[in-house]
């Protein structure tokens, strides 16, 4: 009596086709291999970001100009209460934030291949409301710490919110050209 030969079974079969398909992809994902020259050549313009590190700052300055006799109220303190918090440290900090800030908009808006500034924009926006809105508006109105009232929350969130708009729409359009 022959042997008789047993029907590969439907996973069996799909793993066949797929195995080859999958180490071809492999060796196309740009993660696999070359992790650094994937990050090294992304098009970031260099020029724009460091520009845009100084806008950050001045947007900084501009929007406290605006908003800030409501923040001191909002936080029931005046002008002298926070003249001598001043330090080089505390600029110095936000100077490398905002270095962090931009080049990871750079980054991210050259990966995702956005062409304009409305590209720009949405990704940046999506990345304020993501990562910065939502955790600060939790953090601030439901601590049993700290209970900021919401016009507190969009004076502190709006400047983060118009930087990292203008860096969206900046970023977008103007590129860096092979």
């Amino acid at each position: 009596m022959a042997k008789e030969a047993k029907r590969p079974t439907f996973i069996q079969r799909t793993a066949r086709r797929a195995i080859p398909t999958l180490k071809g992809l492999q060796s196309k994902l740009p993660w696999r291999d070359n992790r650094e020259k994937v990050f090294m050549s992304a098009k970031i313009n260099h020029l724009a970001v460091w520009i845009l590190v100084a806008v950050y700052f001045l947007i900084g300055w501009g929007w406290y100009a605006i908003f800030g006799e409501k923040w001191l109220n909002l936080h029931a303190r005046t002008m002298t209460d926070i003249e001598r918090t001043h330090n080089f440290s505390a600029y110095l900090i936000a100077f490398v934030a905002s270095i962090f800030v931009n080049y990871a908009l750079a980054w991210l808006i050259s990966r995702t291949n956005a062409t304009n500034a409305v590209a720009g924009l949405k990704i940046a926006l999506i990345c304020w409301f993501a990562f910065l809105f939502v955790e600060y508006a939790t953090i601030s109105v439901f601590s049993a710490f700290e209970t900021n009232p919401w016009p507190l929350v969009f004076i502190d969130m709006g400047r983060p919110f118009v930087g990292f708009a203008v860096s969206g729409l900046v970023l977008g359009a103007w590129r860096k050209r092979a």
